[in-house]
């Protein structure tokens, strides 16, 4: 599977030493990275998602990233990250100047989420509905899945991360949808994680990625309709009308803003 990742067309590729992969197998998981990052031409944004600090994996990881040639990893993804404090720390122990993409799992670590978004040396904040869940009690029969799929239970905690992320500048992605199998869910689920302003959403399964790319990628009727706005507005000395919508320099920059994520994707 890690040779076959740059086949698919996702936008980044996750290599994952923590929940992925048992106690038992880590130690070959890394010698396989190793081996992969040192013999690969390596094309797609990669990161490697490595163990929490307060796990003995920790520092073998640590030494997996410094053996590794630096221009061939994207970032590394912190799992479990409840404070600013902790991505010092991670900072003081990485490779210099390392991206780093802080996963948000817990009750802690969403509320302290704008100031892990603070930190200059992260790039984004991602969700983690499983241990999320677990941190809050909620109810659950399948990992991921609020009972009875109550509608909206976790729009909640991904809108303040979205917030938290935007605020200072960097990415939001919501995490995976566990049950691959499930397409109309997924798709439901990725919707409204676009609608809510996440930039992305993690997958765990080759499957979703057609249907992912075209729920966060602009249609071709909303950069129409972008492009027709802008003009309106621009032609006009204020507020103007656009097929009896009210538009003024706030619909302006929501419009532009819909081009300029179409002309980041194309590229």
């Amino acid at each position: 599977m890690v040779e076959k990742s740059a086949q698919y067309q996702s936008d980044q590729i996750i290599l994952d030493l923590e929940d992925a992969v048992v106690k038992s197998e880590k130690a070959a998981a890394r010698e396989l990275l190793l081996g992969f990052f040192k013999n690969s031409e390596i094309t797609v944004k990669t990161s490697i998602r490595v163990n929490e600090m307060t796990s003995s994996e920790s520092a073998k990881d640590l030494d997996l990233l410094a053996n590794l040639d630096q221009r061939k990893l994207w970032s590394v993804v912190i799992p479990k990250v409840e404070s600013f404090e902790s991505i010092s720390k991670w900072v003081a122990l990485l490779p210099v100047s390392m991206k780093i993409e802080a996963q948000i799992e817990s009750a802690v670590g969403l509320i302290s989420a704008a100031e892990i978004a603070s930190h200059p040396q992260v790039i984004s904040l991602a969700f983690g509905p499983v241990d999320f869940m677990h941190s809050i009690a909620m109810p659950s029969r399948e990992p991921g899945m609020p009972e009875s799929n109550v509608a909206g239970a976790l729009q909640w905690p991904l809108l303040q991360l979205v917030i938290a992320a935007h605020a200072h500048g960097k990415l939001a992605y919501d995490g995976p949808f566990t049950k691959f199998s499930n397409e109309a869910g997924f798709i439901t689920s990725a919707k409204i994680s676009r609608a809510l302003g996440a930039d992305g959403k993690w997958l765990i399964h080759p499957n979703q990625i057609s249907s992912c790319n075209e729920i966060f990628s602009p249609s071709d009727e909303e950069i129409q309709r972008a492009t027709k706005l802008i003009e309106a507005y621009g032609s006009s000395k204020g507020a103007a009308s656009l097929d009896g919508l009210m538009i003024d320099e706030a619909s302006r920059k929501l419009a532009e803003q819909i081009l300029e994520r179409a002309t980041q994707i194309r590229k």
